[in-house]
C-alpha cells in the first residue's frame, strides 16, 4: 500500500470502450471522459494496478486508389486529464498506452486493375497489460475521470468501425489531506 493512502474497497475492474467510423482522407484523435465516481469530499483516489488495451478489427483492408506499401494504425491511451491530442507515455498525465500498425502492399490501382493487397505484417506494442508483482501499482488518479484518448491513422477502409476495449485493474483508497492536494495538484500541473 503507497503511503498515505487506506484502501476502502477490494480490487475492481472498470470496463470502457472508445470507438468510431474509419475517418476519411485524414488522421482522426477522439478522446472519450470515463467518470470513476469518487467522493472528493473524503479525499478519495483511483490506484491503478493495471490495465489492458485491446483493439477489435485491428487488422483491416485499407482503403485502396495507389500502388505502393502503407502503414495503417491505432493508438490508444489512457490518461488522468483531457488531452487535445493524442499522448503516448512520454506525458506524465498517461497512465498506460498501446498501438498496432498494419503494413500493407498494393499492387494495382483504380485505375490499372487488378488490385492486390497483401498485408504483411500487424505490431502491437503495449506499455504494460500486467504490473509486475512486485509493483504496488501502476498509477493514482486523484480526479473523479479518467479519459480514453484514441488516434486512428487514414487508410483505413470507409465505413471501418475502429475500436478500443479497455479494463482497468484497481481499487478505491482516502489519502491524507496533505497527500490528496499534492495528487491533485500534480494532474492538474501535467495536463
Amino acid at each position: 500500500m503507497p503511503t498515505g493512502l487506506k484502501s476502502t474497497s477490494s480490487p475492481i475492474q472498470i470496463s470502457s470502450f472508445i470507438e468510431t467510423p474509419a475517418p476519411a482522407g485524414a488522421d482522426l484523435f477522439l478522446s472519450k471522459q470515463i467518470d470513476l465516481q469518487l467522493n472528493p469530499l473524503d479525499n478519495e483516489v483511483f490506484v491503478v494496478t493495471g490495465l489492458k488495451i485491446d483493439f477489435a478489427n485491428a487488422s483491416q483492408v485499407p482503403a485502396v486508389d495507389a500502388e505502393g506499401i502503407f502503414e495503417i494504425g491505432q493508438k490508444c491511451s489512457i490518461s488522468k486529464t483531457e488531452l487535445t491530442s493524442y499522448r503516448g507515455i512520454d506525458s506524465n498525465t498517461v497512465v498506460g498506452a498501446s498501438e498496432i500498425a498494419t503494413f500493407v502492399q498494393v499492387n494495382g490501382s483504380v485505375a490499372a486493375p487488378p488490385i492486390l493487397v497483401r498485408q504483411y505484417s500487424s505490431l502491437e506494442t503495449n506499455s504494460m497489460d500486467a504490473p509486475p508483482a512486485t509493483q504496488d501499482y501502476l498509477d493514482i488518479i486523484a480526479t473523479n475521470d479518467y479519459h480514453l484518448n484514441l488516434l486512428v491513422t487514414s487508410g483505413y477502409g470507409l465505413g471501418t468501425d475502429i475500436r478500443a476495449n479497455v479494463r482497468l485493474y484497481g481499487y478505491r483508497a482516502t489519502a491524507s489531506s496533505a497527500v490528496y492536494a499534492a495528487l491533485v495538484q500534480s494532474e492538474m500541473l501535467s495536463s
